[in-house]
């Protein structure tokens, strides 16, 4: 997400102070043990508390508004089992925020949230981060904040190039990758996280960069990464490619451009990585042209074919699961006062196990959250759960066709049949067929069955006819 894609109101001042009453009461020696209460019930005694922190108006109000409808989803939920839970809610947008906020109990001791940057920096500069245990809605903390005054309970950029490295070098054994990405901020972030976690692999990154406000540029842009060669017979391109999975740090919108750009330098047969940009415009839309993506493949926290079944109703997402989950975990850690941060870090590890909307979130010992983030495909319908068996199946089918082509042979069926020319599984040209122009609407027909390849693995770079068994 560019940016945080993501703080609700608070005790009335006559009950907060009847609360405290009631606790010093209880504290006094010379109170009988016996004696009627003559305040109302203490935190404890409603349950657990859960403190949200949210914007109630602006832009982010409507995420807070599904955030807040999680959390009361959880606490129907809990409340069934015969858990109780106190839910508190903070405006941040509101100019005394922090004010109300202590004003609470020690006992509502963990907050989630805030959503933006700029209110954590408030409750940090304020010391509320040191009063209460911080479980921020947030992709990043600030420098060596995160599991020393706060913790995160959200997914960072990291998280989404760990789950993309993990699909492609893990699952499907690519060990070069290539980065086409703009020169923006985000871009340049996103790329640079990629190379550092690739460095540590010991595997190297090829790099193209792009002006994001100049289309007809990204051709010629990404030119030298491709470094193509004119083939004989139909003088189709052949990329000299050195990579098999190509890093988009970029928006949905620009992708038919993108893969335009590719496919007139010869290129269609790469693993497309991308980030949770592309969620944000797939989520929920049709896309006619799917089959052109069948080997692009994005990071995302919330799968609904995954989710319990308070979150299986039509209209909940990510956020949803995100208050879902918060409101679970938070009863989980168990706490009534801010304790040590390794102590807190230590109980989030316990607690968990309770977050079950959302992908998995582990703490390591230095209080670091990592989210296993799940991966989607481009589909009819916008996105799917990735099908590693068809995923790997599609891949097969582009790489020995892109191998027929290149040597001037035509496309083969299943059973070695020539296909009628013009066939392209990926989008890519066929033979007889005359290069892809920039800004052409390069329609890939549907993919056929593949022949086998043999048992050693092979880089697309490496390309070879398809062996018979």
């Amino acid at each position: 997400m560019r940016s945080p894609r993501y703080c609700p109101r608070f005790c009335a001042p006559a009950l907060l102070l009847a609360a405290v009453l009631s606790l010093t009461a209880c504290q006094l020696p010379f109170v009988k043990r016996d004696a009627a209460p003559t305040a109302p019930a203490t935190p404890a005694a409603q349950g657990p508390c859960v403190v949200l922190a949210l914007p109630a108006s602006g832009p982010y109000a409507p995420i807070s508004g599904k955030i807040r409808r999680g959390a009361a989803l959880a606490r129907q939920e809990l409340a069934t089992d015969g858990i109780k839970i106190r839910l508190e809610t903070v405006n941040t947008q509101a100019p005394d925020w922090l004010a109300k906020l202590s004003a609470l109990p020690p006992a509502c001791a963990v907050v989630g949230g805030p959503l933006q940057a700029r209110n954590y920096a408030q409750a940090r500069s304020a010391g509320a981060v040191d009063q209460r245990a911080f479980f921020t809605f947030l992709p990043s903390l600030e420098q060596g904040d995160e599991g020393a005054r706060a913790w995160r309970f959200f997914p960072s950029p990291q998280d989404q190039i760990d789950a993309l490295i993990a699909f492609a070098t893990d699952d499907l054994n690519i060990r070069t990758y290539g980065a086409f990405y703009p020169s923006d901020a985000y871009g340049a972030r996103m790329t640079g996280l990629l190379e550092q976690s690739l460095a540590k692999r010991n595997m190297a990154l090829h790099k193209a960069v792009y002006d994001p406000a100049n289309v007809s540029s990204w051709t010629t842009a990404v030119a030298p990464l491709i470094n193509a060669t004119q083939a004989g017979g139909n003088g189709a391109p052949v990329p000299q490619t050195a990579f098999e999975a190509l890093f988009l740090p970029d928006s949905w919108k620009n992708m038919d451009m993108l893969t335009t750009s590719l496919l007139y330098n010869g290129e269609d047969r790469l693993v497309l990585l991308g980030t949770t940009l592309w969620e944000q415009s797939l989520s929920g839309r049709l896309l006619p042209n799917a089959e052109k993506y069948a080997l692009a493949v994005f990071p995302g926290a919330w799968n609904a074919a995954r989710a319990p079944r308070a979150l299986q109703a039509p209209g909940n997402d990510f956020w949803v699961a995100l208050g879902y989950d918060f409101t679970r975990f938070s009863v989980n850690l168990g706490l009534n006062s801010r304790l040590t941060t390794p102590e807190i870090t230590v109980r989030a590890g316990r607690a968990a196990q309770a977050i079950r909307g959302m992908a998995p979130i582990r703490w390591d010992s230095a209080g670091v959250a990592h989210q296993q983030l799940f991966i989607f495909q481009a589909s009819p319908t916008g996105m799917t759960p990735l099908n590693m068996d068809q995923f790997q199946q599609t891949r097969t089918a582009v790489l020995q066709r892109a191998a027929l082509r290149m040597q001037g042979l035509p496309s083969v069926d299943a059973e070695g049949n020539p296909l009628a020319p013009g066939l392209s599984p990926a989008g890519g040209q066929t033979q007889g067929m005359p290069a892809a122009q920039p800004g052409a609407n390069v329609q890939p027909a549907a993919t056929p069955a593949a022949l086998p390849l043999s048992g050693t693995p092979q880089p697309s770079y490496k390309l070879r006819l398809p062996t018979r068994r």
